[in-house]
């Protein structure tokens, strides 16, 4: 009896993988789609030719280049988001959304650097 409900149960639980599984994958969205979604949900304001995920993988450029082999995150952190008020139309608390998403999907090893 316990063998045919251990039977039963992973059974089920392998019919719910598979249903979930598929579902997961269909949509499932590249790192660049994730990004420019992102973008799009916060109401970042780019130009229609902006190349988004460029912008993410720089924001990680700079954040490496800061945080590489420096105890103290808050100057990276600042100088990134001051880089991105000076060069863009973009308010501080945008700049910082998008210094989070970049860094959240393009570079997650900042991630706990950088704040929630």
């Amino acid at each position: 009896m316990i063998r045919r409900r251990r039977t039963i149960t992973v059974a089920m639980v392998a019919a719910g993988l598979a249903m979930f599984g598929g579902a997961a994958t269909a949509n499932a969205q590249t790192p660049d789609e994730q990004f420019v979604s992102a973008m799009t949900k916060m109401g970042i304001p780019f130009a229609p030719d902006e190349d988004l995920p460029a912008v993410g993988h720089k924001v990680c450029d700079m954040l490496t280049a800061g945080l590489t082999g420096n105890p103290n995150p808050v100057p990276a952190v600042r100088g990134v988001v001051q880089t991105l008020e000076s060069n863009t139309e973009l308010t501080k608390q945008q700049a910082v959304g998008v210094m989070q998403a970049s860094t959240y999907i393009y570079c997650p090893q900042w991630a706990r650097l950088i704040g929630r």
